[in-house]
């Protein structure tokens, strides 16, 4: 381990022990070492709950979408039996990818280099010619599952076999997000990018409110004034980090791509109401809510200084159909939102190898953000946090 590795190490393990209002930024060389990097991808990334997908996505029997996680190509399909499971894209004959396109339907996969055949629960339903062969067993080569696990609609998988389950993790989130409705939203507009940057940079945008008078003053700061967002204290359980920003007279109910239609049922607080509600799941997530949608991402490292950006926009089903011009409007507006957080991501990795560049004070509305290296110093660098191991 180099010495700078080290030294991020001890430094993260300071994070647990500050106040968040005492909280500095990370050091710039926490997004671009690869030493870090590679000890995130080892105890976070492959042992970790990561949302890849809406389970509303694929409705239908052989409904799939391919992704891959790290070096790990996999094929996440709705079964006949209505089960959704997350198996190995790769063909157990001689390693080609079994489905080639990004989504689609099938009733079952034929390998394209020598036809072999899984159903959609991924068993081998045939596989051509092989008489002769002494190797060959037909049970034994169905598909590899990866863990898989349908939260509030949203579909996460984990490389770890042996994790814990999620939804126990995050029964105070259920709370927190009972009236909004999640499962039952369909996706209005998706997203899918790369963005030329760290996956961390990428994380604590997503979880704060306070850069909408920078760096969305155009799209979002006048419906959502950066004055008006503050942090709630933390969970018991450090699963995530959560705030809230209020609406301005021209956010709440103004007719366009801002506007909010409460639904039927109006099981809604005035907070709820009034506010937009963001959780920043970590490691990795970011949803951030109205009364009527919730716009999440999910932010895949594909390197150091690369991170696929996932996600999308999820509405009351139907409303689209009934309000297509204020719903082309929105999208518009998130997807503009979106490529302004991408600019700020690369923008922010280029400079960050400055001898120049060092921590600054967080802003009282970035409490989410020190929440968020608390989490890094806890999982990274547990083994030099003074009384953690003591207290577990």
């Amino acid at each position: 381990m180099s010495d700078i590795t080290e030294q991020l190490l001890d430094t993260l393990a300071t994070y647990p022990g500050t106040p968040d209002a005492a909280c500095m930024t990370l050091p710039p060389q926490a997004y671009t070492d690869p030493g870090l990097y590679e000890i995130e991808v080892e105890t976070i990334f492959k042992r970790e709950w990561l949302l890849i997908g809406r389970a509303n996505d694929i409705p239908d029997p052989g409904d799939w979408f391919t992704m891959t996680i790290l070096d790990e190509p996999m094929l996440i399909v709705r079964g006949a039996d209505g089960a959704i499971r997350a198996m190995s894209n790769i063909c157990r004959h001689r390693y080609m990818p079994i489905a080639l396109e990004d989504r689609g339907n099938a009733k079952r996969f034929v390998c394209a280099y020598h036809g072999w055949v899984y159903g959609t629960d991924g068993r081998l339903v045939a596989a051509p010619l092989m008489e002769g062969s002494l190797a060959f067993e037909k049970k034994g080569c169905a598909l590899p599952e990866y863990r898989l696990e349908v939260w509030q609609g949203f579909i996460f998988v984990n490389l770890d076999d042996d994790a814990p389950a999620l939804a126990p993790q995050l029964h105070e989130a259920d709370a927190m997000l009972a009236h909004y409705s999640n499962a039952d939203h369909v996706t209005g507009f998706s997203y899918d990018k790369i963005w030329e940057g760290n996956w961390k940079l990428a994380t604590e945008n997503g979880m704060e409110f306070y850069h909408h008078m920078g760096l969305h003053a155009a799209t979002l700061e006048e419906a959502m004034p950066a004055k008006g967002a503050w942090v709630e204290p933390a969970p018991e359980s450090g699963r995530f980090a959560h705030t809230h920003c209020s609406y301005s007279a021209h956010g709440s109910y103004k007719e366009g791509a801002m506007a909010r239609f409460i639904p039927g049922e109006d099981v809604f607080t005035e907070l709820e109401k009034t506010s937009s509600y963001a959780i920043g799941l970590f490691p990795n997530i970011s949803l951030a809510m109205s009364v009527d949608s919730n716009n999440w991402l999910s932010f895949i490292p594909l390197g150091p200084d690369r991170t696929r950006v996932i996600g999308g926009y999820i509405v009351q089903p139907g409303y689209d159909a009934a309000h297509p011009e204020g719903a082309a409007q929105r999208n518009q507006l998130l997807y503009d939102v979106n490529e302004e957080d991408a600019q700020a991501t690369w923008r922010l990795q280029k400079v960050l190898r400055s001898t120049k560049a060092a921590p600054g004070p967080l802003n009282v509305r970035e409490g989410t953000c020190a929440q968020f290296y608390k989490y890094l110093g806890r999982t990274l660098a547990g083994d030099r946090v003074p009384g953690l191991q003591a207290a577990e």
